[in-house]
């Protein structure tokens, strides 16, 4: 019953689509930073998954070092990740290797899981639907979250309502169509 419900919703949502959106959460700090990061997710933003800049949390992104971090930086190095309690920064080295853009885009790869700087690996790393973090939308993931079908777990719970369901299955199905 469940696999003919799931072919049902795969060929739904491949004749029918569905925009989605992504919003990525980064503090960065200063102009300069500002217009990096937005530059760097306008580049993987599609029409069907826009990516937006959410400056409410996620790590401070700062141009140098500050505070117990402000050592010099070594010249081969674009930029690195300071840790202090709770509080990530991700800084970035003035006087780098890369550009400035560049090493925006290498760090925000690494920082969201992305294998590339591209709309594909963004669509599959920034849908939710990689449930295994493989950086592939498959069947492994389809098995993680039919595991958890009707259950209260954030497992599969790809419309964030704590809940997998039918739904959830949609949201899978248009990814997994999109692979």
């Amino acid at each position: 019953m469940r696999s003919a419900r799931l072919v049902t919703l795969l060929l739904a949502a491949a004749l029918t689509g569905h925009a989605g959106a992504a919003s990525v959460k980064l503090r960065p700090q200063g102009e300069a930073l500002t217009q990096a990061v937005r530059a760097a997710l306008a580049a993987i933003s599609t029409p069907e998954l826009p990516v937006t800049l959410d400056t409410s949390g996620g790590p401070l992104l700062t141009l140098g070092g500050s505070g117990a971090s402000a050592a010099p930086f070594n010249p081969d190095v674009a930029a690195r990740l300071f840790v202090s309690g709770t509080e990530r920064r991700i800084e970035f080295n003035p006087r780098g290797p890369l550009p400035l853009q560049e090493a925006v885009q290498t760090e925000l790869a690494r920082e969201l899981g992305l294998s590339a700087w591209t709309p594909a690996a963004a669509r599959t790393g920034l849908s939710g639907a990689d449930l295994n973090g493989d950086g592939r939308i498959d069947l492994t993931d389809l098995a993680i979250l039919m595991n958890n079908y009707g259950k209260s777990t954030t497992t599969g719970d790809l419309n964030q309502d704590r809940r997998v369901d039918d739904a959830d299955l949609r949201l899978f199905s248009e990814q997994y169509g999109r692979r």
